[in-house]
């Protein structure tokens, strides 16, 4: 072995060393700062927090080092301390077929944080609601499905269930998202703001109106929408179910939501924000997201 590879090594060592203790010195500043907030009784997961972290990191990052390993690292750190000091458990609906679903959570919560596989979305969100885990990951909403599970978000109560995050936690720059591949977080914790957010209205209107005049008057209310799903409805006396993405963070007493229901003149129906989730890392090439599991294989 040269000299010069073995003064490498050596350095790589040293580094390696700095490091892990860096990591340990972090858990327990962790362990600290959850302390804390039980004892003010604060909400201790933040995913909004954490979103404006790593883009934090992002935008301070520089080198040969792959953006999508920066993210996966602090992934990785808080679901190995953050989240496992709070014994925190998740229900990933993943069907035969979705294993991408099981994936792309395993990447979001890191390697530690149990994780329950169920075969449809409202038995992940019925485990949210009886408290036997508390993240439920969900698929990404359809349109026209008959029952679509974020009608049962929108029920509110003293502890709504709300949508946090959107999964993969990372995109190639694309003009056209591909949402089929795409997955959501529910969990009863506050949708916070983060300064570049995606959110959730959800619409129920008791008489039949359609699509185009929902849309119409949400941007007349302020909105921005993004896209649209309907409930499919078998006959005409149920209520209409709309769910709208809207561009940026809309709080559960946003004065739009009751704008737009007197623009719909529907003093009956009901407006909701659901939730949302802060717009994940963009990457600019196919190179950039899959650098860093080329490097680990």
């Amino acid at each position: 072995m040269s000299k010069k590879l073995e003064e490498i090594r050596r350095k790589i060592d040293t580094l390696d060393n700095q490091i892990h203790d860096l990591l340990m010195q972090r858990a327990e500043l962790i362990v600290d700062v959850s302390e804390e907030k039980r004892r003010s009784r604060l909400q201790i997961i933040q995913p909004a927090r954490e979103a404006v972290m790593i883009r934090r990191l992002l935008g301070r990052h520089e080198g040969k080092l792959p953006r999508a390993a920066i993210v996966r690292i602090w992934r990785e750190l808080v679901g190995a301390v953050s989240l496992l000091q709070t014994g925190l458990k998740v229900a990933v609906c993943a069907p035969e077929g979705k294993q991408n679903t099981w994936d792309q959570a395993r990447d979001y919560f890191g390697s530690v944080l149990p994780m329950t596989r169920v075969s449809n979305p409202l038995a992940a969100i019925s485990m949210v609601r009886e408290e036997e885990v508390t993240f439920a990951v969900v698929p990404w909403p359809v349109d026209g499905d008959e029952n679509p599970w974020w009608h049962y978000l929108a029920s509110g109560g003293d502890r709504p269930m709300r949508i946090v995050v959107r999964l993969p936690y990372g995109d190639v720059r694309t003009e056209s998202p591909d949402t089929e591949s795409m997955a959501l977080i529910v969990a009863r914790i506050t949708y916070d703001e983060t300064g570049d957010d995606q959110s959730f209205v959800a619409l129920e209107i008791s008489q039949s109106i359609s699509r185009g005049r929902v849309v119409e008057q949400a941007n007349k209310a302020g909105f921005t929408p993004v896209s649209m799903y309907s409930r499919k409805c078998p006959n005409h006396s149920m209520p209409s179910l709309h769910l709208l993405v809207v561009d940026g963070y809309v709080a559960p007493d946003d004065a739009r939501l009751r704008t737009l229901l007197d623009k719909l003149e529907d003093r009956d129906g009901r407006a909701t924000c659901i939730g949302g989730y802060p717009r994940p890392p963009l990457y600019e090439t196919i190179d950039d997201l899959t650098g860093a599991r080329k490097q680990q294989g």
